[in-house]
């Protein structure tokens, strides 16, 4: 059984930066279940500012490139067991068991969808399947699509599908069910958070106006077009559900209804949308169940995604020696994974400056962020450190 100084679960943004930063002073073993490195990182593709462009590809290349032949990188790897005996985490997986003295917990997030009427067809998948078959294999899902959900990651995707000109021919809401309703006034507040980015006078307005004029919002929302806006060069319809997906043996179009401000659907008016691709998108949750197998309290945080371990700004956690990086810690950029995969690195190696430098940058990356995946976002981060302390 090979025996490493520290073990990292997960070759995504948070996994390779904090290998980057061990690879000098400790021997280290990454380990991921995919067969290509990098994470969420892959098929990412926006532009950030005007002429300024997020390659999530060419950042997972610098990633695994820094590591050179320093660190030990398993891929096609599944971890099915993980125990902590007299101060040594053994990893049990697909090929062989490793042990270390130290380990990290790096494994990310997954997408959330919902089940809705034809959604075993082939050509159904989720944002973030699209977005690795466009932007990673170049591979388009098809020629044209409807994305179902409205949150930063559906619209972020949305534009990229746009920038391989794959039209998208609507972005609306799901249908009511048991286990999942969205109002209008959340899809509402989503669309308000992008600003004077949304070419639509309600949405300009809204975004103006902010808390301090929230009574207008309610107007804003009975006002907003029934027949939906564009948005970032998206057609959006909060005011519109799909109800049902429909083809014989592939994806041939979809049904959706329109819907009143409260979410009440408008009977009559079924209308029929061709396309031949469909994208559920109910946003991102932690991965924790590497974290779950040992005695760990976890919290459920909504801004944060789902269940999260508790744990420092540090990145130390209950057990001694184990460690959690990226959005297994709650969901946000890849910009914060990759701070926080170094914070857990410096910490490790016991050097105290570089963990406050980097928790900095990690304050400003947060302010600064142009995608915000949760409105509640700090609240949630504060909560968690009330946990921490309070063990």
């Amino acid at each position: 059984m090979n025996h490493y100084d520290v073990i990292i679960i997960g070759a995504g943004p948070a996994g390779m930066s904090a290998a980057g930063i061990l690879k000098d002073e400790k021997s280290v073993l990454i380990v991921d279940e995919y067969y290509h490195y990098g994470g969420r990182l892959l098929g990412q593709l926006y532009e950030e500012s005007k002429d300024s462009w997020w390659n999530g590809m060419d950042v997972a290349r610098r990633l695994h490139d820094q590591l050179d032949d320093k660190i030990t990188l398993q891929l096609e790897t599944s971890v099915y067991n993980t125990d902590n005996e007299d101060e040594i985490f053994t990893v049990y997986t697909n090929k062989g068991n490793f042990t270390s003295d130290y380990l990290i917990v790096a494994t990310g997030a997954k997408e959330n969808s919902y089940p809705l009427p034809g959604w075993e067809l082939p050509g159904v998948m989720t944002v973030g399947a699209a977005q690795v078959l466009t932007n990673f294999h170049r591979v388009a899902p098809g020629d044209a699509g409807v994305i179902i959900g409205i949150n930063p990651l559906s619209m972020v995707i949305g534009m990229e599908l746009g920038y391989a000109d794959i039209e998208v021919r609507k972005i609306c809401l799901p249908a009511e069910n048991k286990f999942n309703f969205i109002w209008p006034k959340d899809a509402f507040e989503t669309l308000m958070g992008l600003g004077t980015s949304a070419p639509s006078k309600v949405l300009s307005f809204s975004a103006h106006a902010g808390s301090r004029m929230s009574m207008l919002h309610g107007l804003a929302l009975k006002l907003f077009p029934s027949k939906g806006v564009k948005a970032l060069g998206l057609p959006i319809s909060i005011k519109e559900r799909v109800v049902k997906i429909n083809g014989t043996e592939k994806v041939e179009s979809v049904t959706t209804m329109k819907t009143r401000a409260d979410g009440s659907v408008i009977k009559g008016s079924e209308q029929v949308i061709k396309c031949d691709f469909v994208c559920i998108s109910d946003g991102l949750s932690p991965v924790s169940e590497i974290t779950s197998l040992f005695n760990l309290k976890h919290v459920y945080l909504e801004s944060l995604g789902g269940y999260v371990p508790v744990h420092s700004e540090q990145m130390e956690t209950d057990v001694d020696k184990l460690y959690v990086a990226g959005n297994i810690t709650g969901i946000e950029n890849a910009k914060v994974a990759i701070l926080q995969g170094e914070v857990a690195a410096h910490h490790l190696l016991g050097n105290e400056e570089a963990v406050q430098n980097t928790l900095k940058r990690i304050k400003d990356e947060r302010k600064n962020a142009k995608v915000k995946f949760h409105k509640d976002l700090d609240q949630g981060r504060d909560k968690l450190q009330l946990c921490w302390l309070a063990k």
